[in-house]
């Protein structure tokens, strides 16, 4: 009896400890596939080096492409928005638009590392017509670019490279991720060397819409 319990205690340490090495040092780079989970629970701690090599490989911008940028004005404000097709993310771009009209933007959608190793991946493709498609909703158009890595990263990367003057994100995002390690806002709420707009989720306005008393009250 005591055998077993031993080689139980054996297995989950084993399987634990990769565990461990995909969520601390991979899934913090970005990295979300499933498969590096299954691989981490079956290497053990012969895991740890494969996942410190690949989280030292540093955030990249894979494509960026001019889709109407206003010129002509040096004084003009510069505004990055994050873009994940979520419903958060859509309303960031437009209260983008409307907070900040006559602004450059730069829309950024941001992939797993894996996912931007081949510039056929189907997924990068999909992230470039997210982001021309979003790009349509502002009047004078956007420079778009498709980063991979851990997305905080990335957008910091993005806005100090673009001279950005202020970064618009949504509440949340797509994925489970952020309950597991914090949404990108809030990281980026503290850490980014520029303001951080943080757009309200559209179902909060329409709950918030104000009565003619000045007072609010839930929409219907």
């Amino acid at each position: 009896m005591e055998t077993v319990v031993y080689v139980a205690v054996v297995i989950a340490l084993w399987v634990l400890t990769g565990l461990a090495a995909v969520v601390v040092l991979l899934a913090r780079q970005g990295h979300r596939a499933g498969a590096w989970y299954l691989m981490g629970a079956v290497l053990g701690p012969l895991f740890v080096p494969i996942a410190a090599e690949r989280a030292r490989r540093d955030v990249a911008v894979l494509e960026r492409a001019d889709g109407g940028r206003p010129g002509g004005d040096p004084g003009r404000l510069t505004v990055v928005v994050g873009v994940d097709g979520s419903t958060e993310s859509d309303q960031a771009v437009r209260a983008a638009g409307q907070l900040f009209a006559g602004a450059t933007f730069v829309l950024v959608s941001v992939l797993d590392p894996d996912e931007g190793e081949f510039p056929d991946d189907p997924r990068r493709a999909a992230a470039h017509d997210l982001l021309t498609d979003r790009a349509s909703w502002l009047p004078e158009g956007a420079v778009v670019e498709i980063g991979c890595g851990q997305p905080a990263r990335v957008l910091q990367e993005v806005a100090i490279a673009e001279s950005a003057d202020v970064l618009v994100l949504g509440r949340r995002g797509r994925g489970f991720s952020r309950r597991l390690m914090g949404s990108v806002a809030a990281r980026l709420m503290h850490e980014a060397a520029v303001p951080v707009v943080v757009a309200p989720d559209a179902v909060v306005r329409e709950q918030e819409v104000p009565t003619a008393s000045g007072q609010e009250r839930p929409a219907r």
